[in-house]
């Protein structure tokens, strides 16, 4: 009988749960800003399944165009001017398993809001920084950078839109401002180091 009224209690329990699940519905329609806010924590948490999540299947990286050609210090690759989807990930996975550290801040109140029936979404010179620590005490420094980004609106299951990053333009490189005898360093550069 014990067993009857404890069954019972947790039939009538997963019942009421469900019930509430369904009234809220949590799922909100993402906007660009929390996709720049998912590659920040990926970044921030060393997650690269947030990134893939943030990322189209057709993203596009562009190096910034002081870059292109470029062999870093230290590194083995020549920059080309963009990677694909694989290409960045990879770089970033790479990235999350050598270093010391990361930490990527995307303030996101400047990436502004698309048109509530736009399918495309651009949003420019949003500043970024990126500290890498490749071990306790050495470490590269891309701040006070500005990037682009485009974004492609998607249609989910039961109508649910959400939003992925498309394309990521680096302009660090060009704003760079370097100390006497510092190379200067970039976003793009510091991925590269990576590949």
């Amino acid at each position: 009988m014990k067993k009857l009224i404890l069954t019972g209690m947790a039939l009538t329990f997963l019942a009421l749960a469900c019930g509430e699940e369904d009234l809220t519905d949590p799922t909100p329609v993402n906007t660009p800003a929390v996709v720049l806010k998912n590659v920040e924590l990926s970044f921030n948490e060393r997650n690269i399944t947030y990134l893939k999540e943030s990322l189209s299947d057709d993203f596009i990286f562009y190096f910034d165009p002081d870059d292109v050609g470029q062999n870093p210090p230290g590194g083995h690759y020549i920059i080309p001017e963009s990677w694909s989807y694989t290409e960045f990930w990879q770089a970033v996975e790479n990235l999350f398993w050598r270093s010391y550290s990361v930490s990527l801040t995307i303030p996101t109140a400047s990436v502004g809001e698309p048109d509530p029936n736009a399918t495309v979404y651009k949003a420019e010179n949003i500043s970024i920084k990126l500290l890498v620590m490749i071990d306790e005490v050495n470490g590269y420094l891309a701040d006070a950078g500005y990037c682009n980004f485009a974004f492609e609106r998607y249609d989910g299951k039961e109508g649910k839109k959400f939003w992925r990053l498309t394309g990521w333009w680096d302009n660090t490189a060009t704003t760079y401002d370097a100390n006497p005898g510092v190379s200067p360093t970039s976003l793009g550069r510091i991925l590269a180091l990576y590949k």
